[in-house]
This record gives structure tokens, C-alpha cells and sequence, in this order.
């Protein structure tokens, strides 16, 4: 019997890496600027992982490196083979969870607002530094355990 191979999509990583890395300084300014300029920054950040995993041209930062900076020569494309479907999860939750830190510091809680970003950032920042999903390999250990199977 021939053995079924299942082809793993190509994408391009230098997008990937630049949006993760503008996400990451967005939501690092945001937070060290606080007030109506941090809460900006958060909701933007927020907003842009959330709207553009779901319509691409919500994406400016991946739009900006596709329509400018490869075809000009100042960055060079990258593809490669990725399971894209936890880091789409991924940017949901993030999304939603960065619009809620920025919605915390609109109210006034600063302490909430950093106790809900900065891990989400910091897996972020593995992810464009290492290619290190978090949400990827907790998924990978719950199917290896055989837990997500029966749930």
C-alpha cells in the first residue's frame, strides 16, 4: 500500500515575522505610553490580528510587506511549509485579549491591562524569534496524550 502524504501549505514567514514583530512593539508602546495613546496602540494591535485573520487587507502590516517591501527588495520573501490553523486560533484569541487589555486601560487598570498582554506578547515574540507556536505545542501535547481526541 502507497502511503498518504498530506501536503503542509506554503506561506510566506517574512510577512508572518514582520506583522508578529510590529504586533509585539505596538503593544510595547502601548504599554509604556498608557493612557488615550496606549489604549490606541493596544486596540490597534488588537484589531489588526483580530480583523485580519479574517479578511486579509485588515492585515496592514503582512499588506505592507506583500504590496511594498519584498517587491522593492527591502525585505525578501520566505516560504516555507506551516500549519497555519493554531496560529489563526492563536490570533483570535490574541486579538480579543489585546482589545480587552486596551479596554482595561481605557477604565483605568493599568496592572490588568500588562497581566493581559505581556504573555501574549512574549509568545508572540517566540514565535517570530524561535518559529516557537506556544498554542501549537500545547495542542501538540493534548493530541499526543490523547486528550483533545476524546474531548
Amino acid at each position: 500500500m502507497a502511503a498518504i502524504t498530506i501536503e503542509t501549505p506554503v506561506y510566506d514567514r517574512t510577512a508572518r515575522k514582520a506583522h508578529q514583530w510590529t504586533m509585539v512593539a505596538l503593544v510595547a508602546a502601548g504599554l509604556l505610553l498608557q493612557g488615550i495613546a496606549g489604549v490606541l496602540m493596544l486596540a490597534l494591535a488588537g484589531a489588526i490580528m483580530l480583523a485580519g485573520r479574517f479578511w486579509w487587507p485588515a492585515d496592514v502590516v503582512r499588506q505592507l510587506v506583500w504590496r511594498l517591501l519584498e517587491p522593492s527588495g527591502i525585505l525578501k520573501r520566505d516560504d516555507v511549509q506551516e500549519d497555519h490553523e493554531i496560529r489563526r486560533i492563536a490570533r483570535v484569541i490574541g486579538g480579543t485579549i489585546w482589545l480587552l487589555a486596551a479596554a482595561s486601560l481605557l477604565i483605568g487598570n493599568a496592572v490588568l491591562a500588562w497581566v493581559l498582554t505581556v504573555p501574549i506578547a512574549v509568545m508572540v515574540a517566540l514565535d517570530a524569534s524561535l518559529d516557537f507556536c506556544a498554542l501549537c505545542f500545547v495542542v501538540a501535547q493534548l493530541n499526543r496524550r490523547g486528550i483533545l481526541r476524546r474531548a
